[in-house]
């Protein structure tokens, strides 16, 4: 599923979230987008945007964070673009930079930014001193 993330009406990122490895996660976001939310920075998790969601899902492709960035590396040499959904709080997080904390908190990695990886970096460093605007995630096609 690909998913359109637009902040203050202007269009950031595309991103594909896995439907074989989250199907449930799928499946809600399906019957609840578009969704708007307000945008936030993770100020201790590093190069992430976030923003939280009134979505009950089950874990689903479980990792702990700092495992998500080490495939990462692994598999493109850097962590950005990871798309992870953290369900205790309900949020949708987007890692738009490569500087990210190692920490054993579980998480559900859920996808990847496919198309606007440099919109992505330029809205997470004005969201870093400028937190609170609008976020839109909807379906595309």
């Amino acid at each position: 599923m690909k998913l359109q993330m637009s902040v203050a009406d202007e269009k950031v990122c595309v991103i594909e979230v896995w439907d074989d490895k989250v199907p449930n996660l799928c499946k809600v976001l399906r019957e609840k987008l578009p969704m708007k939310s307000i945008l936030q920075h993770g100020k201790l998790i590093g190069d992430m945007v976030f923003f939280t969601m009134p979505i009950v899902a089950p874990w689903e492709n479980k990792y702990k964070t700092e495992d998500v960035g080490k495939l990462r590396r692994e598999q493109y040499g850097k962590v950005t673009g990871a798309v992870c959904y953290y369900s205790p709080r309900q949020q949708f997080c987007v890692v738009y930079g490569d500087d990210t904390a190692d920490e054993p908190l579980p998480i559900s990695y859920i996808g990847e930014v496919v198309e606007g990886a440099l919109e992505l970096r330029v809205t997470g460093l004005e969201t870093w001193f400028d937190q609170g605007r609008v976020v839109e995630l909807s379906i595309i096609g």
